[in-house]
């Protein structure tokens, strides 16, 4: 039913075309369904009366008809006053609504009673009647008689109307909405589902009502736990909404703006729930100074949309960390429902929601205010569920939660036991939730049989298929894709790994596998690809725990190392990986010109938003959420500009859906090559060995001992501290334990945590070691090493900067240096235009210049280019650049530097490369020393003029750095180990080997000398 009553009138006044009469009609009947059809209802009622006196003499099935016609158009009439209520030019009271809305059921029921008595109906005119009896029981909030009735008409039509008849699919959606106001959403996703599909085949897809059978079907999937498709029938329904762009279809996509707040709060990402919030503003705004105002059109729609607002707002700031505005918008809510009258049905929803919210964020430092805030919130929803249908099932599995948190076991057992004989009539993610819960009690009371049975009761709920428990796989479940469902089956895993200990029962392990794996799995059918948040890292790091400790009591199992090492890559974020994968391979494209100005314009709007956003005052608010917006619509756009681009390359789409797998990455490892990650749970260090033939997992190291230790190392290393080596060997045993380095000749470390800011070289250097160089995911550095070097001619674009504020005076002779070796271009005191202009003129960039770090918003941190205006070039602006070059040197300060981002790893100028396109990045941890650092870059680049790989160039400048050294202190690891390059170690230079030639030209001299020999003897 669509939520906004003069729209049935409108549907159902066009199904009076549909009526084929058995009588052949009178005049005036005829002129009074002509004006019923144009919403003329009292001039109907006249030409009705006149047809019944004018035509006494007629059959009495005739005369019953009209009768019939009469009462039918006076329920239209009534109905029709009743919707003054939400007309803000002649508002009446709820009481009056609800007068018309009875006086129109009587005369709707005294039309079905009269008509009844037909014995040839026309089943048009019966359908209509009856139409008109579900919508007004509806309206007058009695929703099970509702669907009594409404299932009666669809008996009344379902063998009159085909399913290609847009009045017979109306009421299948209509159905679908009496089930969800009735709490039965599954099938109320079955009657939407059904409809949407009909819908589309009827009247095609960019209609309203095809856009509000997706928003409706989504609100469903959240209830029923379904959180990928809800976000997916959400963005269907916000597209064609937004498509259509009429003022009729505002207040639609003004709730359809808040479900997908709603879903990105949910999800974690702040940012995308804000640009909806923003969204909704400005909508809201546009209303109110609409003449037409379809937003907020009474003042109960005014009082419905504050509470509402307050609740996103309250949800927005909780999930920020904001305590003063969460508790500020909770107070308000709470304040202003006054429950000494009788609350609405919005009332009793809103105000349930916000106490059982209220509860959760003061659960942990006041457990007993909490029980307190759900028992009212229990009681609200019990005292109003006869009228509205309310339950407090989900309030008291929430309370039942609360109390299994405390130890009090006892009381959330008596709890639970009262919610089984209701649990049927709830929703698949609610049944599996009670099931877990009264697992989690039995476990508590020490009742493992108990705790087992209620599992494994739980994985039946899910259970989509006639596979035992232990067979079942991820397409064997129903698809409850959600946080809850993820904790569930982490608390499964849990308990049989807990067993496992106990009884070291291969079964029991298997059984703990499986239960982690699948909550991986489903982790990534829920995970978006984007950019991770909090949520998203608890979860990944709680499902990363499960399955690392089963890994580790079953080490010799490669298969399962295998998939666990899948697992965790393929949900750890992609964004980075796909920001480069997009940006390098569309160097290979042939992009039309028209996209290509589209995307520059973007950028450079969204550039221009992004500094000015900074530059912002504190008490610019209003401006702040102006600017604010434009970016996020300036995103959006530059997103759709880049799908496109995708779209027209099928190798990218191709590229962009493979999942890594480990195995791929083997076969492209040399003998001799070895690839070390790391993972950190919440209290230990997993190092996990990847080699052409093996993975292994080391052994493991208590995490707070690791951080420790690496605290102090890096100390002793900025700090410059004279005996490092001890704490040098002690980290180095915690890093890399049971691991002879001398057997490779080449490691890549693919950091976690803290590790990202470790140079190894510091305690590795010599002669022996092996080449080292590093990525940020397993799955970026194996994209990374797909990029071969063509040996192309080597043109370096070198940049840099000394402003008077902050001099590099060693900056203009590292780049003579340089060029002095490679050919190219020298910028001495560039600016950020000259290296926009012409960066992509060259296949290696060299930046020397100072850098600003950022820690509290890193994507503002910056590479200082000279001058004194608009000389900063911010991460989120390379964030938005495609470059062309297979290499940056990045000879500046803390590059490789800045804040670490659970999750995304270091949120640094050197990653902001990686997202433009470059496969591999040579960056420093620190603040490096200028002298220093043009020694060792005059060293790397004449090796790598020799043809050795970039990882084995580094190793040797730095080598050649500490033999022509004489000062001891300026041997120190602070002032050589900080550069260290990441990605892509190809040579850049085609080794020339000149052994060979010489070897031949001896060769041809022997030859020619053995002839000459010859030659002589003969004589």
């Amino acid at each position: 039913m669509k939520p906004y009553p003069f729209i049935y009138l409108f549907i159902i006044s066009l199904s009076f075309g549909y009526s084929q009469n058995i009588y052949q009609k009178d005049t005036l009947t005829i002129l009074a369904d002509s004006l019923q059809l144009k919403g003329e209802y009292d001039q109907a009622l006249i030409f009705r009366k006149q047809a019944i006196q004018t035509l006494n003499n007629s059959s009495v099935d005739y005369q019953t008809y009209l009768k019939a016609k009469l009462f039918h158009t006076n329920s239209a009439s009534m109905e029709f006053k009743s919707y003054d209520y939400h007309n803000v030019d002649k508002t009446i009271t709820k009481k009056v609504r609800e007068q018309y809305l009875d006086s129109a059921l009587q005369s709707a029921i005294s039309a079905r009673d009269l008509y009844s008595r037909e014995k040839h109906p026309d089943r048009i005119f019966q359908y209509q009647i009856q139409n008109r009896i579900y919508h007004q029981t509806a309206y007058l909030g009695n929703w099970e008689h509702a669907l009594e009735q409404a299932q009666l008409g669809y008996e009344v039509l379902k063998d009159t109307l085909s399913n290609k008849d847009k009045s017979f699919v109306d009421l299948i959606y209509d159905i679908g909405f009496i089930y969800s106001a009735l709490g039965d959403y599954s099938k109320a996703v079955e009657h939407y589902q059904t409809s949407l599909d009909l819908y589309k085949s009827i009247i095609g897809e960019y209609n309203t009502d095809v856009a509000q059978a997706y928003n409706n079907i989504a609100v469903e999937y959240r209830y029923l736990g379904l959180k990928t498709k809800e976000l997916e029938s959400l963005l269907k329904a916000k597209t064609i909404w937004e498509a259509l762009d009429e003022n009729d279809n505002q207040q639609f996509l003004y709730s359809c703006y808040g479900n997908l707040f709603y879903w990105y709060s949910y999800y974690g990402d702040f940012d995308k729930a804000e640009e909806y919030i923003l969204k909704k503003d400005k909508l809201r705004t546009i209303a109110k100074t609409t003449k037409n105002n379809l937003l907020l059109r009474n003042k109960e729609e005014i009082y419905e949309d504050q509470l509402s607002n307050w609740y996103d707002l309250m949800l927005h700031y909780s999930r920020k960390k904001d305590t003063l505005k969460t508790v500020y918008y909770t107070d308000a809510i709470i304040k202003t429902i006054d429950t000494r009258k009788k609350l609405s049905r919005f009332e009793v929803n809103t105000l349930s929601a916000t106490l059982k919210f209220y509860a959760s964020i003061i659960a942990t430092k006041q457990p007993e205010k909490a029980l307190q805030l759900l028992n009212k919130t229990i009681a609200i929803t019990e005292d109003y569920k006869t009228e509205y249908y309310t339950k407090a099932f989900s309030t008291k599995l929430y309370k039942a939660e609360l109390l299994i948190e405390g130890r009090n076991f006892d009381e959330a057992s008596i709890l639970l036991d009262q919610l089984k004989d209701f649990k049927e009539d709830e929703a698949t993610s609610s049944q599996f939730k009670l099931a877990i819960l009264n697992a989690k009690t039995a476990q508590g009371l020490d009742q493992k049989e108990a705790s087992k049975h209620y599992f494994d009761e739980a994985f039946r709920v899910v259970n989509n298929s006639n596979k035992t428990i232990e067979d079942l796989k991820l397409e064997d479940l129903k698809p409850l894709i959600s946080f809850e469902t993820i904790a569930g089956f982490l608390a499964m895993g849990d308990f049989y790994f807990e067993r496992y200990n106990e009884d070291h029962s291969k079964i029991n392990l298997e059984k703990a596998t499986q239960r982690y794996v699948l909550a991986s799995e489903i982790y990534n059918q829920l995970y978006l690809g984007q950019r991770y948040n909090e949520s998203l890292f608890l979860n990944y790091n709680a499902i990363n725990k499960g399955l690392l400790k089963v890994a580790s009591v079953q080490p010799d199992d490669t298969s399962l190392l295998s998939e666990i090492l899948n697992s965790i890559e393929n949900n750890g974020s992609k964004l980075t990986w796909s920001k480069f994968v997009f940006n390098n391979q569309r160097q290979q494209l042939n992009i039309p010109q028209n996209l290509i100005n589209q995307e520059e314009n973007i950028k450079a709007q969204l550039n221009f938003y992004q500094k000015a956003l900074i530059d912002l005052k504190q008490d610019s608010d209003e401006k702040k959420s102006l600017w604010q917006n434009k970016i996020f619509k300036l995103k959006n756009d530059l997103d759709k500009v880049q799908d496109s681009i995708k779209q027209q390359n099928q190798t990218y789409y191709q590229f962009n859906v493979q999942h890594f797998d480990i195995k791929t990455l083997q076969e492209d490892l040399k003998d001799n090559e070895g690839v070390v990650k790391y993972i950190f749970t919440e209290d230990k260090l997993y190092p996990f060995l990847i080699t052409k033939s093996q993975i292994k997992i080391l052994p493991q190291s208590d995490k707070t001992i690791v951080i420790s230790a690496l605290k102090t190392c890096l100390s002793t290393l900025k700090e410059r501290t004279p005996n490092y080596q001890e704490s040098f060997k002690r980290l180095s045993t915690l890093l890399l334990p049971q691991l002879n380095y001398g057997d490779y000749e080449k490691l890549t470390i693919i950091p976690d945590g803290a590790i990202h800011y470790l140079p190894f070289e510091a305690f590795l250097l010599e002669e022996n070691m092996p080449l080292i160089s590093y990525g940020s995911s397993l799955l970026l550095y194996q994209e990374q090493k797909k990029i071969k070097s063509s040996f192309e001619k080597v043109k370096i674009g070198a940049f840099s900067a000394s402003n008077l504020e902050s001099k590099l005076p060693k900056a203009s002779s590292e780049l003579n240096a340089i060029l002095n070796i490679f050919n190219g271009d020298a910028f001495l005191n560039a600016s950020k235009l000259n290296f926009m202009d012409q960066a992509n003129n060259f296949n290696v960039l060299h930046l020397a210049m100072h850098s600003n770090i950022d820690e509290v918003h890193p994507e503002f941190s910056s590479l200082n280019f000279y001058g004194e205006e608009d000389n900063l070039l911010f991460i989120s602006e390379l964030y938005n650049e495609t470059l062309k070059a297979n290499m940056a040197v990045l000879s500046a300060c803390d590059t490789g530097n800045g804040f670490y981002e659970n999750g995304e790893g270091v949120i640094s100028l050197s990653r902001a490369f990686n997202y433009a396109g470059v496969p591999s990045t040579v960056m420093s941890l620190w603040k490096v020393e200028d002298e220093a650092t043009a020694k060792i870059m005059s060293y790397f680049y004449t090796h790598l003029k020799q043809g050795e790989f970039k990882d084995e160039a580094l190793k040797n400048a730095k080598l050649d750095y500490l033999k022509h050294t004489d000062d001891d202190l300026l041997k120190h690891p602070y002032y050589w180990s900080g550069f260290v390059i990441s990605g892509n170690t190809d040579a850049l230079v085609e080794t020339q080997y000149y052994w060979v030639y010489v070897l031949i030209g001896l060769f041809v001299g022997v030859l020619f000398f053995r002839k000459r020999l010859i030659q002589f003897f003969k004589k």
